[in-house]
């Protein structure tokens, strides 16, 4: 038996490292690393794990934050949760793969954490609200995957916050803790504060227009949108040349300045690999916002020269995302715009019409990849003024 002393130290240390031992906690470790290992399990133990538990951790010393976070090492079968909650099995694992959590092939076996089928649970309340059930998993994903990208920042922030050299492994683990019990709370309102934002943004730039108010269409629908992509040029060719995270800074500047120069009705709607998408109802305001992208893009010494193009036509929307033909030939018109330039296609050219501080050029009619018959294609810049 391992008894505790009064300042919390193992009695029988002998006796606690050789249990230690057999399980396997102290593989491959010597001298003050064994040490830190079992000290590390003894304030482990004191804090309510097993030491079952323990040994099957691949990172014993952020189980305490896992715990934070809602891990607490009990685990239910997808049936159980669907018969006690009432949930449809079927909407419950579709939940799980909106969230992003691994398919389990037997829906009788206890192997869906505990937390995770809780949140699935709340989730299922979004439908009783009245959201479509298809509506709410796209909803569920695009979040998940958003939210998914932004992890890896908070895990290097946390990281950076408590990593000092010298740090034992319970000193590690005590700090971890303390860092994450103090943001959980704060990351809860964040995530809510930033979602309201966006929610509002949303609602600043949806209209609904005479024909959909009396056909009763579900917004969003199919309606008349112009959409613009830009992208950086010469993209490809620099990931030859530079470290991958130099890319990804380049990427995420191109969104940051995107996010500032758009105002409802126009929109940011996706950082595509190298490009960004907008859309707008005002094909002029779009034009205007893509012109004043690639204005400040070229202020920015760090990023390569932008190319942009746009159209406009019927899109549907779903889940914020856009498809249909507009979407498809701006995109084609922007591969042949030069460094620098935006190039509109005619339908947008018509729907900006002779809206002042521009000048025109016609580019001719091309064929694009993927459209039919030849697109005319417009150059445009913005009036020099005297």
């Amino acid at each position: 038996m391992i008894l505790f002393q009064d300042d919390g130290r193992w009695a029988e240390t002998g006796a606690f490292h050789e249990t230690l031992a057999e399980l396997g906690l102290l593989d491959g470790l010597d001298g003050s690393a064994r040490e830190e290992r079992a000290e590390l399990v003894a304030w482990l133990l004191e804090q309510g794990f097993g030491l079952h538990r323990i040994r099957d951790e691949v990172a014993p010393m952020l189980m305490p934050a896992h715990r934070e976070l809602g891990d607490d090492g009990r685990y239910v079968s997808e049936r159980e949760v669907s018969a006690t909650h009432g949930i449809d099995l079927v909407l419950l694992q579709g939940i799980g793969r909106a969230l992003g959590l691994p398919r389990l092939d037997d829906p009788e076996a206890a192997l869906l954490l505990r937390a995770d089928a809780e949140a699935a649970v709340r989730l299922r309340q979004l439908i009783d609200a009245g959201l479509d059930p298809g509506q709410m998993l796209l909803m569920i994903r695009r979040l998940s995957d958003g939210i998914s990208r932004a992890v890896p920042a908070f895990r290097y922030s946390t990281i950076s916050a408590i990593m000092r050299p010298g740090l034992t492994e319970l000193e590690v683990a005590k700090a971890h803790q303390k860092i994450v019990s103090a943001i959980v709370p704060l990351l809860e309102n964040m995530i809510r504060d930033i979602l309201f934002v966006q929610l509002r943004r949303v609602l600043e730039g949806e209209e609904v227009n005479a024909s959909e108010r009396a056909a009763g269409v579900a917004l969003p629908g199919a309606r008349q949108l112009s959409v613009a992509f830009a992208d950086m040029v010469g993209f490809t060719r620099l990931g030859e040349e530079v470290h991958p995270e130099e890319l990804v800074g380049l990427v995420e500047r191109l969104g940051d300045l995107a996010r500032e120069v758009v105002n409802p009705p126009v929109r940011l709607v996706k950082t595509i690999g190298d490009a960004v998408m907008l859309v707008s109802s005002d094909a002029a305001k779009l034009l205007g916002t893509t012109l004043q992208l690639l204005d400040r893009a070229a202020d920015d010494q760090d990023l390569p020269a932008l190319r942009a193009g746009i159209a406009s036509g019927w899109a549907v929307s779903r889940a914020r995302d856009w498809f249909g033909s507009p979407v498809n030939v701006a995109s084609r018109v922007t591969s042949v715009a030069e460094p620098g330039e935006v190039i509109v296609e005619g339908a947008a050219r018509e729907a900006i019409g002779e809206t002042p501080g521009y000048v025109w050029s016609v580019v001719g009619a091309r064929a694009l990849k993927g459209v039919e018959d030849e697109t005319k294609l417009f150059r445009v810049r913005r009036q020099e003024t005297r």
